[in-house]
């Protein structure tokens, strides 16, 4: 089930505290309309009754499309620097949940399940659409990869993430974000062929692909960021 609790945040731009209800899990097959708004982005984005401004509170929840196969754990952006521990807790939540310790009926459902670790709404929103549009999500980030070594003048910094924003024809739109509240800074088409080159190609991309595939924290910031 999806479920939600009473919670309050202070506005940032005035500081009003506001009330609403906080995400703790979502069931997507049950709620696809919650699943449409993670897509569109207004999904827990709340408006100050002070000063009308809009703002998002960072997600900490679970994730679980069962018809999808995805199960996926969503933390807080700031929270990224200590991956390695987390990706471990993400593996023992799953396996408590789905696990050789679970019902029958939950081991059966979770065998079906790809199971992940993601950091911020723009993470979450990213995997949900690339599986809707078919895309596998190691090799987007392989995609990522080969977008940071061959494009000059990137805008990669500690604030700033690379994310597939939409599909365009025979394009995945890329876009440059703040990490922390989701701006699109610039956007960067690229072939899809580029993506189906990769696939073709096992050889060049083994080892990155046998390190992505092997974990729950399948993004490119794993190599960036570095272990805690």
């Amino acid at each position: 089930m999806s479920i939600f609790n009473p919670a309050s945040a202070p506005c940032p731009v005035c500081k009003t505290e506001v009330k609403f209800a906080l995400v703790a899990s979502v069931n997507a097959d049950r709620r696809p309309d919650l699943r449409q708004r993670i897509l569109d982005g207004s999904f827990q984005r709340e408006r100050c009754p002070n000063c009308g401004s809009q703002f998002r509170t960072p997600p900490q929840l679970t994730y679980v499309d069962v018809g999808r196969h995805q199960w996926i754990l969503v933390l807080p952006v700031a929270k990224l620097a200590a991956w390695t521990e987390l990706e471990r807790q993400a593996s023992a939540a799953f396996e408590r949940a789905y696990g050789e310790g679970a019902p029958l009926a939950a081991q059966e459902i979770g065998r079906g399940l790809s199971a992940r670790i993601v950091f911020g709404w723009a993470a979450l929103r990213e995997k949900i659409f690339a599986a809707d549009r078919g895309l596998d999500d190691v090799t987007l980030e392989l995609l990522k990869i080969a977008v940071l070594r061959s494009v000059a003048g990137s805008s990669l910094s500690d604030l700033n993430e690379l994310r597939l924003q939409e599909v365009e024809g025979e394009s995945l739109v890329l876009a440059w974000i703040v990490a922390a509240n989701e701006e699109v800074l610039t956007t960067l088409p690229v072939p899809k062929s580029v993506y189906d080159d990769i696939i073709a190609d096992p050889t060049a991309w083994h080892d990155l692909r046998e390190t992505l595939s092997a974990s729950r924290f399948v993004d490119y910031n794993r190599l960036l960021v570095g272990t805690s």
